[in-house]
């Protein structure tokens, strides 16, 4: 077994701690659960909005990274919710990486690209990741910083244009032999000192990951100078990554298929109707331990169908909209169109049950109310009028508890304006939203 290899739990536990929830009894092959980490890890780079329709990626086509810009400010990638956290508590969002709890994996590799950038800026380009006592550790030189232009899409909201760093990067796996210590064997490499960066086997994996992913992307004819002794360094890329905004969440913690093991759904919990399986009884059995406190919480519930605003009956009729929250960045807001707003909204989640958003408008009373839903990923954003559904509005009103403009509900789409909600059944605990 390569000790470099992401193993299935490590993969699991690199997911949840993005944001991705797979359950640790997944019969998932190992091949899909390797491709929804590729997709997660390449939604926390942001790669498809920035450089997918590069590809082949070429940094020689690029423009050098100025030197008068810092390096760290640009790689510094922040949600709302942490940037308010950051300015709360005062807390730089640089340190060194402290946390060697695998729950803490992916910011700790944010911490470690952040620090890359910070030694950038101080004129250092080679740096070794590794632990005490570690039986391999990855060698890192920056080659040259280029400057990617951040385009603002004309469906974003945002006026921000701001470059993206490119790094390019040669590194090499090595593995210390346990008749010598770490520094004698890597002075090898190097004649002079390079800075030490502490990272677990877990980061290192993740890196590795990520190094491999976007090497496969360079152009063949980027071929930037290497030193001496770097002949059998493989050659990469890594743009900054942070947190995965709220629509690739949704998207990505939405399984088309059986609970458990991701095949063709047969049936369904005939309980809460809220899950399906491949309809073979082991897999729902199985599944039964992680599934039963949701089954119970919403078995004997009451499904109301309510049917929200559309065409010249919406609020929204001939506007343009943006909705953004807590999870995402100001570049991560979306604007709707009138025509976008008007087309009847994708039913991503097929016959599956799933979270919606209620959210009360605090400036609409009486017969003016409105609520706004809408789901994680955000394929479903719409309007609820009381003036057009006022007995089933009315139930969703005193659903709400006392003080509250928002609560989340288990719902299924049953029509193209049509969504079954189960309001006598909140969940346990509030989700990630």
């Amino acid at each position: 077994m390569d000790a470099t290899e992401i193993q299935r739990t490590e993969a699991i536990v690199l997911l949840d701690c993005m944001g991705v929830k797979v359950q640790k009894n997944t019969k998932i092959p190992d091949e899909d659960l390797s491709k929804r980490l590729t997709q997660t890890m390449d939604a926390s780079q942001r790669f498809t909005q920035l450089l997918a329709h590069l590809s082949p990626v070429n940094p020689s086509s690029y423009s050098k990274w100025k030197s008068s810009e810092s390096l760290l400010e640009a790689v510094k990638r922040v949600n709302v919710a942490e940037a308010f956290q950051n300015m709360m508590t005062g807390r730089s969002r640089i340190a060194a990486p402290t946390s060697t709890a695998e729950e803490d994996t992916f910011m700790e590799v944010r911490q470690v690209i952040m620090g890359l950038a910070n030694h950038w800026d101080q004129k250092h380009d080679t740096f070794v990741m590794m632990n005490e006592n570690a039986s391999w550790c990855i060698i890192v030189r920056i080659v040259e910083v280029l400057s990617l232009p951040l385009k603002t899409p004309a469906s974003s909201i945002s006026s921000i244009q701001k470059p993206v760093p490119v790094f390019s990067l040669l590194y090499k796996v090595v593995h210390i032999p346990n008749s010598v210590s770490i520094p004698q064997h890597l002075s090898k490499y190097f004649d002079a000192p390079v800075v030490s960066i502490s990272t677990t086997p877990l980061e290192r994996k993740f890196l590795l990951k990520l190094f491999a992913m976007n090497k496969k992307r360079l152009a063949s004819n980027y071929k930037p100078r290497r030193k001496k002794g770097e002949a059998d360094h493989q050659l990469t890329f890594i743009i900054p990554i942070g947190p995965l905004n709220m629509r690739d969440v949704g998207k990505l913690n939405n399984y088309p298929g059986c609970e458990l093991c991701g095949k063709n759904m047969k049936s369904r919990c005939t309980q809460c109707l809220s899950v399906s399986y491949c309809g073979k009884g082991k897999c729902q059995r199985e599944d039964w331990p992680t599934h039963k406190a949701l089954c119970r919480s919403l078995k004997g519930g009451t499904w109301s169908t309510l049917t929200f605003s559309h065409g010249e009956t919406s609020p929204t009729n001939n506007m343009y909209r943006a909705v953004i929250n807590r999870y995402d960045s100001p570049q991560d807001a979306i604007l709707e169109t009138p025509e976008d707003l008007d087309a009847v909204p994708p039913n991503t989640h097929e016959d599956k049950a799933f979270l919606v958003k209620f959210q009360i408008s605090i400036t609409q009373f009486g017969d003016d109310s409105s609520m706004l839903l809408y789901d994680r990923q955000k394929s479903i954003q719409v309007y609820w009028l009381k003036a057009q559904d006022r007995a089933v509005f009315e139930e969703g009103e005193r659903a709400l508890t006392r003080n509250r403009i928002k609560m989340y509900r288990w719902a299924r789409r049953v029509g193209d304006y049509q969504l079954a909600v189960c309001f006598d059944r909140p969940p346990e605990t509030d989700p990630q939203w």
